[in-house]
């Protein structure tokens, strides 16, 4: 009994002296999950077009206070919207034309066509509705980069063997065959799944995995498709973050995640909270007998 006791006493004693796993201080955990914001600190004209506000602003923010921006405060909003909408997809297109079309590396090195076209879609979000979590920057230039990611590695496991220019062909004949369908299917739902567990679902990218496995020049360009997609989805959200953040709107939302919110509990239903009503009454009653069948026992 004694050795029993005293295996007991040692094995309570180890246990008591477990330290639990250290955790990584403040910093470093704000750190990985980018919880902290620097925009505060910078100039107030830069952090404007990172999309900061202060936290005592309320929307409609202030435009940009210089003519003709601040001007807007005399329209309204939805105008405003219309307006800024209209110019920022005119733009963002026309941006992506020009630096296709001439003498750089897009044009040069890559051989890029005039324009994705999952780009128009994607325009439409960054300037059309910019507070949907879909416009944002993560699921932009990720969401994005993920299909042509996708699309482009799908599409060589079904031109392996050196059947790339067979494959080509039955897209421009457009014939019936298994494995041009099957590849567009499957580029799409893919992308899909991927963005949905990563949380980086961007509508246009389902369209820039598709251009992958259906349009010949997109298939010919190979494993250059990603820098031209990634750049691309770069220059349009230098120019949203230009062109959204001159009126009385703000982009982005937020640039890695949205900000934490409190949720409160669902108040009990009536039945529930008599259910709980009953259950301590029985309980303090057991209590209450228990304590006196103890004094009881006592007194005898």
């Amino acid at each position: 009994m004694s050795y029993f006791s005293s295996r007991r006493d040692q094995s309570s004693s180890s246990a008591n002296t477990l330290t639990p796993t250290p955790q990584p201080p403040p910093a470093v955990r704000t750190f990985l999950l980018l919880e902290r914001d620097y925009r505060p600190s910078l100039h107030p004209l830069f952090s404007r077009f990172l999309g900061y506000r202060s936290e005592s602003a309320k929307p409609p923010y202030d435009p940009l206070p210089i003519p003709p921006f601040c001007w807007l405060v005399h329209i309204p909003l939805k105008y405003e919207v219309w307006l800024f909408a209209f110019i920022g997809s005119f733009g963002s297109i026309l941006l992506l034309e020009s630096i296709a079309s001439t003498h750089t590396v897009f044009h040069d090195v890559y051989g890029s066509p005039l324009i994705i076209t999952s780009f128009g879609a994607a325009s439409v979000l960054l300037f059309g509705v910019i507070e949907s979590p879909l416009a944002q920057p993560r699921n932009l230039i990720f969401g994005n980069f993920a299909g042509a990611l996708i699309g482009t590695a799908i599409t060589k496991l079904f031109t392996l063997n050196g059947n790339e220019e067979e494959y080509k062909i039955l897209l421009e004949n457009r014939e019936f065959h298994g494995r041009p369908f099957i590849n567009g299917g499957l580029t799409v739902s893919v992308t899909l799944l991927v963005t949905l567990i990563l949380g980086l679902v961007h509508p246009p990218s389902g369209a820039t995995a598709l251009a992958a496995a259906t349009e010949p020049f997109i298939v010919t360009l190979s494993w250059t498709y990603l820098p031209i997609i990634l750049c691309s989805s770069l220059l349009v959200l230098a120019w949203a973050l230009f062109i959204n953040n001159l009126g009385r709107r703000r982009y982005p939302t937020y640039w890695w995640a949205p900000g934490r919110s409190f949720v409160m509990e669902p108040t009990p239903e009536p039945r529930a909270r008599g259910r709980e009503e009953v259950k301590m009454k029985r309980l303090e009653e057991g209590v209450l007998r228990s304590q006196e069948d103890g004094g009881r026992a006592q007194e005898g």
